[in-house]
């Protein structure tokens, strides 16, 4: 913690700083996407994340629009009062920001709201993080996964479908099988090239941040990909799950595969949020979600 600079002074997030933000996060019981070190150190367009300290919890700030700055925390154990009251002061007075703390988890926002009374507050359900247990997913056992389980027998008998532990030194023919969905699909919808872009500029986080994926092959020219990285030890995000949607069932076995792939410390995945999307609100709901992390932004 002491090489971390006192906030409002900060430096870039790297490597060093993996466990101490995971370490963090398990303190004040956090399983959010936005909080995980794979998205800290690649989604990112002007400026890296960087990190910072008041006293001993954490400040994370994420670009924002027009490159401003979202501050994430603050994070940890010590007084939270204090620190969040200075964190306020130098966001508006250092920074020209709103005395405003966005995207809270919620778990972060109780403990803040029990000590500084915020002005007005707003959830977001469209960015709420559905979390699942992994165990659940990779059995798919009892009425609740009939259907699901259904689906996935119906894809094992039609198809002879291969599962391949994903490597390093496999990345082109990783980057191939994505780009070859982004091809296929990516006109759908313009975030998606945006999308494609960060994809490949965070495939080297799988490797760095010890994460784990899967490449499904079914036919030479039909392929599906997906890979977790811990948000902590025990909760992993699965921030890419991509198959070719003309071949049924295909999704649902990537999601089994993966599930069934990953260490058995794994114990919940954070499969992120619908955005408010209906269709994929369906899909994520179907898969009977453990609970929420939900996300909340406080005005001051």
């Amino acid at each position: 913690m002491n090489n971390i600079p006192e906030f409002p002074n900060q430096t870039e997030i790297t490597s060093e700083h993996v466990e101490i933000i995971k370490k963090a996060l398990v303190d004040q019981d956090i399983r959010s996407a936005d909080y995980s070190v794979y998205y800290l150190t690649g989604w990112f367009y002007h400026r890296p994340a960087r990190i910072s300290r008041i006293g001993e919890r954490l400040v994370l700030d994420v670009e924002g629009k027009q490159g401003g700055h979202i501050f994430l925390g603050p994070l940890g154990t010590g007084p939270i009062k204090p620190a969040v009251e200075k964190l306020l002061h130098h966001a508006e007075k250092d920074f020209g920001e709103e005395r405003v703390l966005r995207f809270l988890p919620h778990r972060l926002a109780e403990a803040i709201s029990a000590e500084v009374t915020p002005v007005r507050s707003e959830e977001h359900r469209d960015y709420f993080d559905y979390l699942y247990l992994r165990e659940e997913l990779a059995d798919l056992t009892g009425g609740k996964f009939a259907k699901r389980r259904n689906q996935l027998n119906k894809f094992q008998r039609e198809n002879n479908a291969e599962v391949i532990i994903l490597k390093e030194e496999d990345n082109a023919q990783i980057l191939k099988c994505l780009d070859r969905w982004y091809e296929n699909y990516g006109d759908e919808d313009p975030f998606l090239e945006m999308e494609r872009e960060s994809v490949r500029r965070m495939l080297p986080n799988l490797w760095k941040l010890g994460g784990m994926g899967i490449r499904v092959q079914v036919q030479e020219h039909m392929c599906g990909i997906s890979w977790a990285v811990p948000i902590t030890d025990e909760t992993w995000l699965v921030p890419v799950e991509k198959a070719p949607r003309e071949v049924k069932g295909m999704y649902q076995y990537v999601n089994w595969a993966l599930a069934n792939s990953l260490p058995s410390h794994v114990k919940i995945l954070n499969r992120e949020a619908d955005l408010g999307i209906e269709g994929l609100r369906t899909a994520k709901e179907r898969y009977n979600p453990m609970g929420f992390e939900k996300k909340i932004t406080f005005w001051f």
